[in-house]
């Protein structure tokens, strides 16, 4: 079994029992730099390089040093169809389940909801082919 699949397996499971649907952590920017480094970590152990998230919505108002308008966000949104396209070009055909597993991990390392980070609103956005 390789380091990735033991890896998701553990975080998976231990994910599907201890964490909730919602996220109710408020997500500071100080904090979303913590989650968002150690999912960074984490992508880089199992893509072996780093990757490539498009995110919008309540975390650029959070984070963005210009932008910046309110105190938190209960999310990140995040584009998966783009992040799926990008790696698939490269022969990784995996990459969904790695990175949801990515996102896994850390909610139940952070102790927060499973929709902390999401693609949810990828439905509403258009499909672009570069």
């Amino acid at each position: 079994m390789s380091q990735w699949s033991q890896v998701s397996s553990r975080s998976s499971s231990r994910s599907s029992t201890a964490s909730r649907d919602h996220n109710e952590v408020s997500l500071t920017c100080t904090l979303l730099w913590t989650l968002l480094t150690d999912l960074s970590n984490r992508l880089l152990r199992y893509f072996g390089r780093q990757v490539r998230l498009v995110v919008h919505g309540g975390v650029i108002m959070v984070m963005h040093p210009k932008l910046a308008c309110r105190p938190s966000t209960r999310d990140v949104d995040y584009n998966h169809r783009s992040f799926v396209w990008e790696w698939q070009r490269r022969g990784v055909y995996d990459a969904s389940e790695r990175l949801k597993s990515c996102i896994a991990a850390t909610a139940f390392k952070y102790n927060l909801g499973s929709d902390w980070m999401n693609a949810c609103a990828d439905v509403a956005l258009p499909v672009s082919l570069e």
